[in-house]
């Protein structure tokens, strides 16, 4: 009776303790968030569930017998046949582990499903677990970085990086079939000053408006990304007709002759600039057609935008040389490899040399001209860089002239070529006024050449500073009379010195009648304004004696000297004073 009752307290003891390993294994797995199938293949394949079914599935377990049915009443249908090929037969299949991701039917929710199969040491099975955890926050991160990976967040149109992708397979398949793919690349005019105008939320809607007018214009084998704030991008597999770029940009150009309405009621129009190139005219590779399209959008913009350039191999020489320059402009800055040489001007009247024009020459590591003003002025214009080109000049030139000046007892003017972007700084004034204080030099031996374009922006600004110069003691001449928008009659409102007539009239004055009078009229008129006037470009014999003759007081070109250096200079002086 003992031993029978202590059989009895021991399997009681056992069971507590059994009872107590289920109810902490139910916690754990309840409390884990994952499902859990148990299955005893040698105990009549008994099965058991552990964790929250119940909120899993929206329904209460043990109101439905589990079984096969079961499952594919919780499974999302299209995802039903992968699970069964996969987990409910591993035993016959001998897999010892899988895994695969599947949706439920209720709320869809993403589960990763891993299961375990073990055997006896003959093989037969034993027992599987399949493990569900919930992957659904994993999965929408994904989709969303996905989605980050291809598309534009502000137009949801594709990214760079996969539309280059995308252009890559068709240029990879036009091989295949001996066709074209056209890039055609659009930017929003003036979209700076737009977005300035409008504050970027609204400039950030009339992106996502603009793009949304491009998305009308995919069709098959039609695809558009967006490259930069204002740059969009459509690539046409085997263009033809209206499918093509030129077809593209028109249609959207028609597009544009409607203004988009902005949420603050504000209507607004902008005209594009395109460049389009064509695959493998324009390159070889998705990465070459990207880069040449975007030099013939640029050059569309520099041609006055509105309008759409194609791709020539000229045009793209030219941007990559140019870009080069700017390149070893910046760097020639740094280094200042520069040096002033100077063309020599001569009174008409008595051959006596007057001073000179300061031109600036970029000198290579060998100490020669690497290159000519006509080179790169044009690009420092535009990238800015004249700027410290210019305040270089300056102090060189005073530099030169405060050693001329203790040197020599000469009383010479030298010429300083001034651009609009320099006399457009409000430091302007002031650093020519410390440039005269450093180097000692009298304002009145320096003469600042201005061009007619800086009068076109702001006139009243201009002469305003003008004058602020000429009080210092500057001379002022105005260069290139004749080239741009000249009127005789503006000429008595500029507070100016000198007026250097243009090359152009001197090479064609002698031979052309209309030229000759121009010519002589505007000496005289010049001359009774009590202005002094100056002839560029005098080349030969005819042309000096024809200026003698009409009274143009200076003459300034290669038949009175080249530009030289200050050395070949420094003789004209000592030739003078002998």
């Amino acid at each position: 009776m003992t031993d029978t009752k202590y059989q009895i307290d021991l399997l009681t003891a056992i069971n507590e303790k059994l009872t107590a390993n289920q109810k902490a294994f139910d916690m754990i797995a309840r409390y884990s968030g994952n499902l859990y199938i148990y299955m005893d293949y040698r105990n009549c394949n008994d099965i058991r569930l552990f964790g929250p079914w119940d909120e899993a599935t929206g329904q209460r377990i043990e109101n439905h017998p589990f079984d096969a049915s079961y499952m594919k009443s919780l499974i999302f249908e299209d995802d039903w046949t992968a699970f069964k090929e996969t987990f409910l037969n591993m035993h016959m299949r001998k897999e010892r582990k899988a895994s695969a991701e599947l949706r439920t039917a209720y709320k869809k929710r993403w589960l990763r499903c891993d299961g375990t199969v073990t055997y006896d040491d003959r093989g037969n099975p034993v027992e599987k677990l399949l493990t569900f955890t919930d992957i659904s926050r994993l999965k929408a991160q994904h989709e969303e970085l996905m989605y980050l990976a291809y598309y534009d967040s502000l137009t949801g149109i594709y990214n760079r990086n996969y539309f280059v992708s995308g252009l890559r397979n068709m240029c990879e398949e036009a091989d295949k079939n001996k066709t074209t793919v056209e890039l055609l690349f659009l930017d929003i005019d003036d979209f700076k000053k737009i977005n300035d105008s409008l504050g970027l939320l609204l400039g950030d809607e009339l992106v996502q408006s603009f793009a949304a007018r491009l998305k009308e214009h995919i069709t098959e084998n039609v695809m558009i990304g967006r490259f930069g704030s204002d740059v969009f991008s459509v690539a046409i597999y085997d263009p033809m007709g209206s499918r093509s770029a030129r077809g593209v940009y028109e249609a959207v150009c028609e597009d544009l002759k409607k203004p988009f309405l902005l949420t603050n009621r504000k209507e607004i129009s902008f005209t594009i600039s395109a460049g389009a190139a064509s695959y493998p005219e324009a390159g070889r590779t998705a990465f070459e057609l990207v880069k040449n399209a975007e030099i013939v959008l640029f050059r569309a913009k520099d041609n006055g935008k509105d309008t759409i350039k194609y791709f020539d191999p000229d045009m793209v020489n030219s941007f990559i040389k140019t870009v080069s320059t700017e390149q070893r402009l910046k760097e020639a800055i740094e280094n200042e490899d520069f040096e002033l040489y100077f063309q020599p001007q001569f009174s008409i009247k008595d051959n006596r040399l007057r001073g000179a024009e300061a031109l600036i020459r970029w000198i290579d590591e060998k100490g020669n001209v690497a290159m000519y003003p006509t080179d790169f002025i044009d690009i420092a214009e535009k990238t800015g860089a004249i700027i410290a080109i210019g305040n270089w000049v300056i102090k060189e030139a005073m530099r030169i002239v405060s050693e001329w000046t203790e040197t020599y007892d000469f009383p010479f003017v030298l010429s300083i070529n001034i651009s609009a972007l320099q006399l457009e700084k409000d430091n302007f004034v002031d650093n020519l006024r410390h440039a005269l204080n450093l180097y000692g030099v009298k304002a009145e031996r320096i003469e600042l050449e201005l061009t007619e374009s800086i009068f076109l922006e702001d006139r009243d600004l201009a002469i305003k500073k003008i004058n602020m110069l000429r009080r210092l003691g500057f001379r002022v001449s105005l260069d290139d009379f004749g080239t741009g928008f000249s009127s005789l009659s503006y000429l008595k409102d500029l507070p100016i010195d000198t007026l250097k007539i243009d090359k152009s009239f001197v090479d064609t004055a002698i031979k052309d009648k209309a030229t000759n009078i121009i010519t002589e009229s505007v000496v005289d008129m010049v001359n009774k304004l009590g202005l002094e006037t100056i002839a560029e470009g005098v080349e030969d014999k005819n042309q000096y004696e024809f200026l003698k003759k009409i009274n143009c007081d200076i003459v300034q070109g290669f038949l009175m000297g080249k530009p030289m250096s200050r050395a070949d200079f420094e003789k004209l002086f000592i030739g003078q004073l002998m």
